[in-house]
């Protein structure tokens, strides 16, 4: 299998990132649940595709496995939703380390060219310059409520 700057690239190498977020996500699903703010539209659809794989197996062959095509989208799709889903765990809670297979798919979301900073996809927008504003303007506003609960305690 072919490798890029942030590990295997190729269909099989995003099933694989994916497959692997989908283990962390299970693993880790408190923890998801307390961060991510509600409601999400990337939370939304990551539940939407799953929903959608769900029948498409048992439907799709007689082997009851998704045709590559379906596998493939829907991989990419997940990886996008949960790029997201992990940039936004990673700036609610900057001090946990992030989990291996997480930081994996992050990595190849960042260096393997299908997701750039300015290309003008949502995901691209949200990740890069949407959440990172709206986690920085909320804990702005929990240390300004807090400084001043401090100043006039009793309020």
């Amino acid at each position: 299998m072919p490798t890029g700057p942030a590990g295997p690239t190729g269909p099989h190498g995003l099933r694989l990132l994916c497959a692997a977020g989908l283990r962390c996500l299970a693993a880790n699903a408190k923890q998801y649940d307390r961060l991510i703010v509600r409601p999400n539209a990337f939370a939304a659809h990551f539940a939407a595709t799953v929903a959608m794989l769900a029948p498409t197996a048992a439907l799709a062959n007689p082997s009851g496995t998704p045709a590559d095509g379906q596998l493939d989208d829907a991989a990419f799709m997940l990886v996008e939703d949960m790029a997201a889903l992990f940039r936004e765990r990673s700036l609610r809670a900057p001090e946990d380390a992030p989990h291996e297979d997480e930081q994996a798919l992050l990595d190849h979301f960042e260096r393997c060219g299908e997701w750039l900073p300015a290309d003008g996809t949502t995901v691209t927008d949200w990740y890069y310059v949407r959440l990172p504003a709206l986690v920085l303007a909320q804990l702005l506003r929990r240390a300004e409520a807090a400084s001043r609960a401090a100043r006039h305690p009793g309020n």
